[in-house]
């Protein structure tokens, strides 16, 4: 016994199938990692445990999908600005060794992820790297 599907019936299933194929492949994640150099290097200022002006300078990277490396470009000043006053608010306590560098590293991708998401809808960014991260 075989099916037979009336040939606009088989139209119909085909266009179905290919949209649903088509969104699909719009919406998922290449797979692909994709990396964004921030330059300029990021010298901020910030106050110590004492009330004394210290300052910090990092090379940032951000690691992102290959398919939302576009988000992170057209969005690059409120990135900036998100991590400008996410690092000047830290404490010397908050930035001084490995530890606390590793912490600050998570902290300022959910911060950034948090712009983007107000403003996007999105949260395209899988992690902040630190190239170099120098306090004075």
């Amino acid at each position: 016994m075989s099916l037979i599907i009336p040939s606009h019936n088989k139209i119909t299933l085909l266009v179905l199938l290919l949209t649903s194929l088509l969104s699909t492949a719009v919406y998922a994640n290449t797979g692909k990692t994709a990396y964004v150099e921030l330059t300029p290097d990021f010298v901020v200022n910030h106050l110590d445990d004492n009330g004394q002006l210290k300052y910090i300078k990092a090379s940032i990277t951000i690691r992102t999908d290959e398919a939302e490396r576009v988000i992170i470009l057209r969005n690059m000043p409120l990135i900036r600005d998100a991590l400008v006053m996410f690092l000047s608010s830290r404490t010397s306590d908050q930035v001084i060794g490995a530890l606390a560098r590793e912490e600050t590293r998570k902290e300022a991708t959910v911060k950034v992820n948090d712009a983007l998401k107000e403003e996007t809808g999105q949260t395209p960014v899988a992690d902040i790297l630190f190239g170099s991260f120098v306090t004075q």
